[in-house]
């Protein structure tokens, strides 16, 4: 019953006392793990795991700490998840994934595979969402800016699925090639039964995706008596759990930019990490190794 439970109080006891960060690294992890923890303070003795972090928190922490000129390794975070037994271990050099757009054929990986082999009723309705309700009203130009930026960014989010002789193939289209997303906006206020208004469109929008067509990210935003809701729709074979984490991070941090930002400044976003593209190709190499074999 969670409304039987008391409000948070805005700190996390984790038994240890607090020791405050000394050296600079310090003070970059324990407010690096802040902010992805939501906790006010982090001590140096704070356990991560035990202020609520998990394997997806743990990627938001290597992605912000790239983004101040630290490398982590994670399972490092996993055998040292206190701020005075990691720190120690962050690089501040090491391998950057390329920041150029993933572009070309991209190799199916085995659950994409898996995914067409069951020949499912409706391949192209097997997507992801998500609803965000906004007291006011969105910022449209900023949200179209943000969306497009998103896009661009993570280059998994343009692929599309052809059938071929051979059976579905994937192909990763550049930024100038066909839509990047697309944005329905529907004023609903007005209307009397704005619920099943509301879940008609969402449902038309979602049925609209086409593999080989694309775009496979569709979004509605519903103006509402009450505020907007802005439904997002994503095809699953290029978004899953984890994705929407970080998803969602660079919608919150683009969307701010751009409403704070002039209209032509640049939204900045964390550096990409190897694309899916880089991902399905090793993956691949790896399974075709003579070491996997035995």
């Amino acid at each position: 019953d969670r409304k039987a439970l008391p409000e948070p109080e805005g700190s996390i006891h984790t038994g240890a006392a607090y020791v405050a960060p000394r050296t600079t690294v310090e003070q970059v992890l324990a407010s690096v793990w802040a902010g992805v923890l939501g906790a006010e303070t982090v001590g140096t003795q704070d356990n991560f795991f035990e202020l609520g972090g998990d394997s997806i928190k743990a990627l938001q922490v290597s992605s912000r700490l790239l983004q101040a000129g630290y490398r982590l390794d994670m399972k490092d975070l996993f055998s040292n998840p206190t701020v005075a037994s990691l720190s120690p271990l962050l690089r501040t050099d090491g391998k950057i994934a390329s920041q150029e757009e993933a572009v070309g054929k991209v190799d199916l990986t085995p659950i994409q595979r898996w995914f067409f082999e069951q020949q499912p009723v409706d391949l192209h309705h097997s997507n992801q969402a998500m609803m965000l309700y906004r007291a006011g009203r969105f910022d449209v130009d900023a949200l179209r800016r943000t969306m497009e930026r998103i896009v661009q960014h993570h280059d998994a989010l343009r692929t599309v699925f052809r059938e071929t002789e051979q059976g579905y193939a994937a192909w990763n289209r550049s930024v100038v090639e066909g839509e990047l997303y697309t944005l329905d906006i529907v004023d609903f206020s007005r209307v009397e039964d704005e619920s099943t208004a509301v879940e008609a469109k969402a449902s038309e929008i979602q049925a609209s995706i086409h593999l080989s067509e694309g775009p496979l990210v569709k979004l509605g935003l519903f103006h509402c008596a009450e505020g907007d809701h802005l439904l997002i729709v994503i095809h699953h074979l290029v978004v899953d759990g984890v994705s929407w984490r970080i998803l969602l991070e660079d919608l919150a941090s683009g969307y701010e930019q751009a409403v704070e930002g002039k209209t032509g400044t640049a939204i900045r976003l964390p550096h990409k990490t190897d694309s899916f593209q880089a991902w399905a190709k090793q993956l691949s190499a790896y399974a075709n190794r003579a070491t996997i074999e035995r």
